[in-house]
């Protein structure tokens, strides 16, 4: 049996786009572990400024609450105040997530498949706190390089 070469970072987020939903067949390590790696950049992009906004409107709300224990004057601050810019970039990160999650989903069936098991253990992925960690091990084996009850293995050929 040959081994083919690994996927890239590009390949594999290209192929993870390409097979958008599709829960049939098998992905290899590289593929899934690639996606992985995409999807905790993307949310990572978009959350550090809903961080950051978030931090300012806090800051803003104590200098609000001092300035108001004084008696001074709010509209300084209420000029800054970035609730509309932090609403905009949570929604924006919010339909990322959705978008990114079917293909999430999807590589992680089908690398599920790879390793023998039943796609069905994906749903543990939605499980808060245990879920997740519980099927990033199950994907970390090898696939089979024989064709098993999913199809061929993409990683060997004969």
């Amino acid at each position: 049996m040959n081994q083919t070469p690994s996927l890239s970072f590009m390949e594999a987020v290209k192929k993870c786009f390409a097979n958008y939903a599709n829960f049939k067949g098998r992905a290899r390590r590289s593929e899934f572990w690639w996606w992985m790696l995409f999807t905790y950049i993307v949310n990572c992009v978009l959350y550090i400024p809903v961080q950051m906004l978030f931090a300012k409107k806090q800051a803003l709300i104590n200098e609000g609450m001092n300035v108001a224990l004084q008696g001074g004057d709010l509209s300084a601050i209420e000029a800054q105040d970035p609730t509309t810019m932090l609403i905009c970039f949570c929604v924006l990160l919010g339909i990322v997530s959705l978008i990114l999650l079917i293909p999430s989903l999807a590589v992680m069936c089908r690398r599920l498949h790879d390793v023998g098991k039943s796609g069905k253990l994906m749903w543990l992925f939605l499980l808060c706190g245990i879920g997740y960690p519980i099927c990033l091990i199950l994907c970390i084996p090898d696939g089979n390089p024989q064709p098993n009850q999913y199809g061929p293995s993409p990683k060997y050929t004969e």
